[in-house]
């Protein structure tokens, strides 16, 4: 009987990396949030007496929230500039560095990673892809508070209603950026670790579930128990498609490195 070949750990995203990324996203949402919430109540109770059919209040309201926006969308784009590279520089680190001591561990052999092209692709489509996500985070918030600051006006809302509505809009966006901060530390680590297996020539793998998250997929959850095997370099076939851990949205599925040629005797 042919003996089990070897296999190497999954790499799985680290949590301080993302618990990093996450906390970065909610300080600066918080501070968003309490800037708009003391500068729209402040003009809000100046206009309130008058919110009928007089266009003042819309306007006074509607030239409060552009300059909100404006220093705001300000704000996550800078915040954008140095938390993508910081981020995607540490998960790669993280994935890197499980993979290698790993490595060292099953086969006695040392490699010394370099900034190849294929890596530095993939780490750069990853900060590409995460500063959109973080200036997304602000656009959405502010473009949505816009527009129930004008529904507000327009049926003559009063305050407490407003800042009922906002603080909804508050936690529909912290949930959304914690969510972003979770799923990209799985694809940035499956991505960095996808290309560091096919450059040191380990291209088998094998798909394993995660067992995490409430409505887990049904057909990922049956590639983990079936240890589906796939080419690192091709995807594993799941619902027709080709795909690699990790990528599909909320996605916390990892894989298992197979080592030929290295049986336990």
């Amino acid at each position: 009987m042919a003996s089990k070949p070897k296999t190497l750990k999954p790499v799985r995203p680290n949590a301080g990396v993302g618990a990093q990324y996450e906390r970065e996203l909610l300080d600066l949402i918080d501070e968003m949030e309490r800037s708009l919430r003391y500068w729209l109540r402040a003009r809000y109770r100046k206009v309130e007496s008058r919110i009928t059919q007089d266009a003042s209040p819309a306007a006074s309201l509607q030239m409060l929230m552009n300059k909100l926006t404006a220093r705001w969308r300000l704000r996550f784009n800078d915040l954008a500039k140095y938390l993508a590279p910081d981020f995607v520089s540490g998960a790669a680190q993280h994935a890197e560095g499980s993979f290698k001591r790993d490595l060292a561990a099953k086969t006695g052999f040392t490699i010394q990673f370099k900034p190849t092209e294929g890596v530095q692709d993939a780490m750069r489509a990853c900060v590409e892809e995460n500063v959109l996500l973080i200036k997304s985070i602000g656009e959405h918030h502010l473009s949505e508070v816009n527009q129930m600051v004008m529904r507000s006006v327009a049926h003559g809302g009063d305050l407490g209603e407003l800042t009922e509505g906002l603080q909804q809009r508050f936690g529909i966006t912290r949930r959304r950026a914690a969510n972003i901060a979770r799923d990209q530390n799985a694809k940035v680590t499956s991505a960095i670790n996808k290309q560091r297996q096919i450059e040191t020539g380990l291209f088998e793998a094998e798909w394993v579930h995660s067992a995490g998250g409430k409505h887990p997929r049904a057909s990922h959850v049956e590639a983990g128990r079936k240890k589906l095997r796939f080419d690192v370099r091709e995807g594993a076939l799941i619902d027709g498609e080709r795909i690699w851990p990790g990528q599909k949205p909320n996605c916390r599925c990892s894989s298992r490195v197979i080592l030929r040629g290295f049986n336990d005797k």
